[in-house]
């Protein structure tokens, strides 16, 4: 199969790595669905990437807290026709970072976003992916106890972590039993809004490495922990 017949879901995509990676991933010629919160409400970078791409990129809206908004896009693709899903929404969580600080609302936004959303969405499509397909979760190397070396950012930490734990028993029960391979994707430190400027990496260099390893990864019914660069994470 030629890329110019691949197509892939990338959810959140309005602004950073979903954005880049939708852009990188239609100019390695993938036909993509970007699903942002509100298609009435579209970012410029967005529309430009739109006209760049009128017939291989389309919008599809998708709120992460509310999940019956992916309904119009399982009633509008027949089932096994989606190469890729990649969901790359999350958020930081509160500035503190402190589990003595935090409130009951800031956890459940947090881990709903970051933890529970992505897998209850990828539940929500998986009879669309095809055999050999793969989902990928946007994780962290922050999400890996091993690698934990200073205790930082321990509620974002907290919250890749419990990504990582439920990916696996998505991948073990649901995907791999239907031929899909996971990968769970840490990007790199980037230069994005939630990154910061003097991030060492840029927003080209996560995208165009977590693409190569996707289009890589395709065919394998299994699960990985690997960072833009192909390097396997310790989880």
């Amino acid at each position: 199969m030629t890329k110019e017949n691949q197509r892939a879901i990338v959810v959140g995509a309005s602004r950073g790595i979903g954005l880049g990676l939708a852009r990188e991933l239609l100019n390695q010629h993938w036909s993509v669905i970007a699903t942002i919160r509100d298609t009435s409400q579209v970012p410029a970078d967005l529309n430009q990437l739109l006209s760049e791409h009128p017939d291989k990129l389309e919008l599809a809206e998708l709120d992460l807290s509310h999940e019956q908004t992916a309904n119009s896009i399982i009633s509008k693709y027949p089932e096994h026709s989606i190469d890729l899903l990649l969901v790359s929404a999350g958020i930081s969580g509160p500035e503190h970072q402190r589990v003595e600080h935090c409130t009951p609302n800031e956890i459940s936004n947090l881990f709903w976003v970051n933890s529970i959303a992505p897998v209850t969405i990828a539940r929500k499509f998986l009879p669309l992916m095809k055999v050999n397909s793969v989902i990928a979760f946007m994780s962290s190397r922050m999400g890996s106890i091993a690698l934990n070396d200073d205790g930082s950012m321990e509620l974002y930490r907290a919250s890749k972590a419990a990504l990582n734990s439920i990916t696996r028993g998505f991948a073990q029960n649901e995907a791999i039993p239907a031929q899909i391979g996971v990968l769970n994707l840490h990007p790199g430190w980037v230069q994005t809004e939630m990154g910061g400027s003097h991030a060492p990496v840029t927003v080209k260099e996560s995208t165009t490495g977590i693409v190569r390893v996707i289009e890589g990864f395709l065919g394998k019914t299994e699960q990985q922990f690997i960072d833009f660069q192909g390097n396997e994470m310790a989880w």
